[in-house]
């Protein structure tokens, strides 16, 4: 049987994990906190070679794809402290 000290860490624990998932979402929500998170992603001061910026569709497409991924974690985590906190 799982004791309440083990769900309690599993609950603080995944509270962490979900609220980084969530500012690091947040973050990558505003463009200019974008390009520093990611300086590959298009703009004029990258410093990436050109042939290996990403601009116009594709870069809202990646990006997207990343926003995506990143709620999806946050909210699984946010679940999973749900779930932890309910088991109590």
């Amino acid at each position: 049987m799982i004791t309440p000290g083990i769900l309690d860490t599993t609950a603080a624990l995944m509270t962490l994990v979900a609220a980084a998932c969530t500012v690091l979402c947040l973050a990558w929500s505003v463009p200019a906190w974008r390009r520093r998170l990611a300086p590959g992603v298009g703009g004029p001061n990258a410093r990436v070679p050109r042939a290996g910026r990403l601009s116009g569709w594709t870069a809202r497409a990646g990006g997207g794809l990343v926003a995506t991924g990143i709620a999806g974690c946050a909210l699984v985590a946010w679940y999973c402290v749900y779930c932890t906190v309910a088991a109590i």
